[in-house]
């Protein structure tokens, strides 16, 4: 995607001088919530969640998709600047989630006048790779009739993902479970080296100073809760929404899947790739249920929807200098 395509977009386009206010105008505080969501992770019932929401509290919310050209995860430093610049002055929008399949951007790199809210949400790597798999061969029930390239060979379509291992398929190959380290650690070329270390580190760091929650695939009602609680202007009403209709939540089930065996499990988690990432995977869970715990209490089993004043620390001011009116 080039700064001239980017340019030249007729609808919503970023680069386009009527989106921006004057240089000498204030930008206005309101929340601007970058979910930078990876794939087959369950980011399409979020994202529909937040579209029912916005109807039925007759919110002024905007919920935009950013799309980048064939598919790709990552800007050049131009398209950064200029999507950056116009996210900050595109002020109309706000409040305001932004949503789509790239890795992290750093809008302070840029001077940019606000930060973003950065939520997101992982899965267990594996599960997300062995779903993947068989979602480019049977499709799921979001989209049913869509016709998928795999769908055309019907001996690549029938191959489970333990005889794709057996012939170190492509489809299959440890690399592939590189997605969820380096859309944490960002736009970096050494992010995208399968198993780096040092791109590890940096997700990691990620996760604790540049997003608010990261949340689990597997505990989706509870990721939920937490977004209601941090962030209510934009999911008041989440929990109740997803009890009155809890089915509709989870919208793209693979059509057809079966399960791993032992030994394919072993030959991943050999793998120095499939170590990082699910070393990731163990410190989100378990940042996630710190944060959960401490709003719920260790011993309570009580949902976030009933969050008492016992759990919230008292925080007040004191000692304040000088003593005015003394």
């Amino acid at each position: 995607m080039s700064a001239k395509q980017f340019s030249k977009t007729d609808n919503y386009s970023f680069v386009n001088s009527n989106n921006a206010h004057s240089a000498d105008s204030n930008i206005k505080s309101y929340p601007v919530v970058v979910y930078n969501r990876i794939p087959k992770t369950g980011s399409t019932s979020l994202i529909n969640l937040v579209y029912q929401l916005i109807e039925e509290n007759y919110s002024h919310t905007h919920v935009i998709h950013l799309n980048i050209s064939s598919n790709k995860h990552y800007l050049n430093r131009v398209n950064e600047l200029y999507l950056i610049d116009n996210l900050t002055h595109w002020t109309s929008m706000h409040p305001l989630i932004i949503h789509g399949h790239f890795a992290y951007i750093n809008f302070l790199k840029y001077g940019s006048l606000f930060n973003p809210i950065y939520i997101n949400m992982i899965r267990n790597p594996l599960d997300r790779l062995v779903s993947y798999y068989y979602f480019l061969r049977y499709g799921d029930d979001y989209r049913p009739y869509l016709i998928r390239k795999r769908m055309f060979d019907l001996v690549t379509r029938n191959q489970t993902f333990d005889e794709c291992v057996l012939v170190n398929g492509s489809d299959c190959s440890p690399q592939l479970l590189w997605v969820q380290v380096p859309f944490f650690c960002g736009q970096a070329m050494y992010c995208r080296i399968p198993g780096n270390p040092v791109a590890l580190e940096t997700a990691k760091r990620r996760v604790i100073e540049d997003y608010l929650i990261v949340g689990l695939t597997e505990e989706f009602d509870k990721f939920v809760n937490l977004l209601e609680l941090l962030l209510p202007s934009f999911f008041t009403g989440a929990h109740n929404l997803i009890s009155r209709s809890k089915d509709k939540w989870h919208l793209r089930r693979t059509n057809y899947k079966l399960p791993i065996s032992k030994a394919t499990t072993k030959i991943y988690q050999d793998n120095p790739i499939w170590q990082a990432e699910q070393e990731f995977y163990n410190f989100v869970r378990t940042e996630f249920h710190t944060i959960l715990n401490a709003l719920q209490g260790q011993s309570s089993h009580q949902p976030l929807s009933r969050f008492s004043a016992l759990y919230k620390e008292k925080i007040y001011f004191d000692k304040i200098r000088p003593k005015f009116g003394a």
